[in-house]
């Protein structure tokens, strides 16, 4: 049946001409409860970031360096051994950086990847390959870097074998937050490959705004606004700046974690929202945490598994100055065991 809007045809005729009583909100409700039959579950285990199995304030590495929006990964023979990237100010410049764990509290630092950069994201590749994707800047200018490593090994001594500077379209000073959509690497390796990306743009140097674009083989770019994502967003009350987001499934469903803001320039206003597969909004999240913090943004969340290989869904939050108390502010991250 052809749908608009994610609804049918026939529902929305029926609430344009009055023949149906419930309100749209119900409807949507009980249209979300049919399609997402597992979705409340989730965002249960979600919001109780203050009952998780491990849950890990301030986070840092061995050096007592901040882990801002630490991503994690795992190779898939590597359980019980965790990666991630992340990044911090040294001498004021942002540096982003790979660590390892073996029990997603203590984080051991391995190298430095590039300076000014940072909000990295990593996508572990089918070939055994790895694709990093940041913000590189300058003054006033950002811009998302691509780079790919060989192997984990690579990655660990920062030996990238292609660098890609994606050329920004859509804004004069600033794209980013970069976060992979797909990938699909051909037997000829990037020169047959598609990447599709999803970032933010800094719209009429104003607020950001959400955008996809896809670079095909590691050479042509083509990027364009998600203007109906962002009027979506904006109708349901999220007007400042739209960044960050990370793909993950639960229960053989695609979701998306976004960061929200409700005013432009007011950090404390940061929420989170779950979505859709498509990165539509299905609720905001009232995360809890033992001292009642309010403000999250830079989501991510990675299924691993332990050295007793049980899977367990790890989450990165930021928690910002604003909204927050300061024994909690800085990168959390908790732990969400499989059912």
């Amino acid at each position: 049946m052809q749908k608009l809007c994610g609804l049918p045809i026939y529902l929305l005729l029926g609430l344009s001409f009055g023949f149906w009583q419930p309100s749209l909100n119900c409807m949507l409700r009980a249209a979300n409860a049919a399609w997402f039959p597992d979705k409340d579950a989730l965002v249960q285990q979600l919001e109780n970031a203050d009952r998780a199995t491990a849950q890990v304030y301030k986070l840092r590495d061995d050096r007592g360096q901040g882990m801002d929006c630490l991503k994690v990964f795992q190779p898939a023979t590597a359980a019980g051994t965790y990666y991630g990237v992340y990044h911090n100010f040294q001498a004021g410049v942002l540096v982003t950086h790979v660590a390892r764990s073996t029990d997603l509290v203590q984080w051991t630092h391995l190298t430095a990847l590039d300076d000014h950069a940072s909000q990295p994201a990593i996508h572990v590749c089918d070939n055994g390959g790895y694709l990093l994707a940041y913000e590189h800047d300058e003054p006033n200018s950002v811009w998302i870097r691509l780079r790919y490593y060989d192997s984990l090994d690579h990655l660990l001594a920062a030996k990238f074998e292609r660098q890609f500077d994606i050329q920004r379209t859509l804004a004069p000073t600033a794209e980013g937050t970069p976060s992979f959509e797909a990938v699909e690497i051909g037997p000829e390796g990037l020169e047959q490959s598609q990447i599709q990306l999803r970032f933010h743009y800094y719209k009429d140097g104003d607020v950001d705004q959400l955008a996809t674009g896809t670079l095909v083989n590691f050479s042509q770019w083509q990027a364009e606004a998600d203007t109906e994502l962002n009027r979506t967003l904006a109708d349901q009350g999220w007007r400042g700046n739209l960044g960050d987001r990370d793909k993950f499934t639960w229960q053989e469903q695609t979701y998306y974690l976004q960061e929200t803001q409700q005013t432009r320039g007011d950090w404390g206003s940061w929420r989170l929202c779950l979505c859709d597969h498509r990165g539509y909004p299905l609720q905001p999240l009232a995360i809890r945490t033992p001292q009642g913090s309010t403000a999250f943004s830079n989501p991510h969340a990675t299924w691993v598994r332990n050295a007793a290989g049980q899977r367990l869904l790890v989450v990165t939050l930021f928690l910002h100055s604003r909204g927050n108390p300061p024994a909690e502010r800085g990168v959390l991250l908790y732990v969400i065991e499989a059912n």
